[in-house]
């Protein structure tokens, strides 16, 4: 017997029965039980999530009126909508989602959620919505190779087949996304078009659910390259004097497509093989300084030109240079060199 319709409180509830007797319809004396109508919540009716800009996500529900709603993640399948459940029987529930709604679910994070409406010891099972946070990327960084392109290297996040890469120009120009693949990535590294202008570059995981609403973690792998600045030297000829040449001239000039090219520039230094004769540096240290142009310098003219001896230390023939960047922001200079075959003072 179900009966319907019936506000909550204390009732006696009275159980008649008719039947058919010689003399016509009886009614029996029926019997008396005391009985007591819970409240209950009104049910979650529909359950949306949405991405926020701020990272994370929104959950908007309707229905739920008269009790809590409550966040849950079911350990196993979860109930059918409106099932009536005991308040005890209900997963814990989920940290992450604050009672507004607003979720920030751990980097990794890939569950289906849950609204139960809650009203003291009873609860109705509602719908739920899958939801993911990919995995945060981390080890980010950028280098210019060439102009206008940078390589960028980040440690893969585990789990995820496949990274988003968006480079945003600081100059408020256009946000381009490149998709990475793990296979392409770990046996070829990443390239990419970046400008002469000064970037940010983001990475994030891309969702390994297509049916989940996905939330860029906040600490999402960032990174800041600065505009493309350049130092480039060659090694030219000596001038010719009479029946012979004169000395080797190196030119060193500041090329800064991206616009200024800002303070705290490098020193140029061309460095000798040890001895004046020896193998062609690999590094500042591995031979005798021959000459150094100042990033001041640099700064105030652009171009600067010195002669370069044919014979350092009193040696004979000739020998191999190379050019390096020292101090100041050498890290972040491109530093253009010529072929190193060219690099020969005769």
């Amino acid at each position: 017997m179900r009966a319907e319709g019936i506000g909550p409180g204390e009732y006696v509830l009275r159980v008649r029965c008719r039947y058919a007797g010689a003399g016509g319809e009886v009614v029996s004396g029926g019997i008396e039980a005391a009985a007591t109508v819970h409240p209950w919540p009104e049910p979650v009716a529909g359950l949306t999530a949405t991405a926020r800009g701020a990272g994370g996500l929104e959950l908007r529900w309707t229905g739920g009126d008269g009790g809590d709603v409550r966040f849950v993640q079911w350990p196993g399948p979860a109930p059918a909508e409106g099932a009536e459940l005991t308040a005890a029987e209900l997963p814990a529930a989920l940290t992450w989602v604050d009672a507004a709604g607003i979720a920030q679910p751990p980097p990794g994070t890939l569950a289906t959620v849950s609204a139960v409406a809650v009203l003291g010891e009873r609860a109705l099972a509602g719908p739920g919505v899958a939801v993911e946070a990919p995995e945060a990327v981390s080890g980010l960084t950028v280098r210019r190779t060439s102009a206008g392109r940078a390589k960028v290297s980040f440690d893969w996040p585990e789990g995820a087949g496949r990274v988003t890469v968006a480079v945003t120009p600081e100059s408020g120009g256009e946000r381009a996304e490149h998709r990475v693949v793990r296979a392409v990535f770990l046996r070829e590294g990443l390239e990419l078009p970046v400008g002469p202008g000064a970037a940010r570059v983001t990475a994030y995981a891309a969702p390994r659910s297509a049916h989940a609403v996905a939330a860029a973690p906040l600490d999402a792998g960032q990174a800041a390259l600065p505009a493309d600045v350049a130092i480039a030297y060659r090694l030219l000829p000596g001038p010719r004097r009479m029946l012979r040449r004169g000395p080797a001239v190196l030119r060193v000039s500041l090329l800064c497509p991206g616009g200024d090219p800002g303070s705290g520039l490098p020193d140029f230094v061309l460095v000798s093989g040890a001895g004046g004769g020896g193998p062609r540096p690999r590094r500042p240290g591995d031979g005798a300084e021959l000459c150094r142009v100042t990033g001041a310098e640099l700064a105030d003219s652009g171009t600067v030109e010195r002669e370069i001896l044919p014979h350092p230390s009193g040696g004979g023939g000739p020998y191999a240079v190379r050019g390096f960047l020292l101090g100041g922001r050498a890290a972040s200079v491109r530093l253009d060199e010529p072929s190193l075959t060219s690099l020969v003072v005769r």
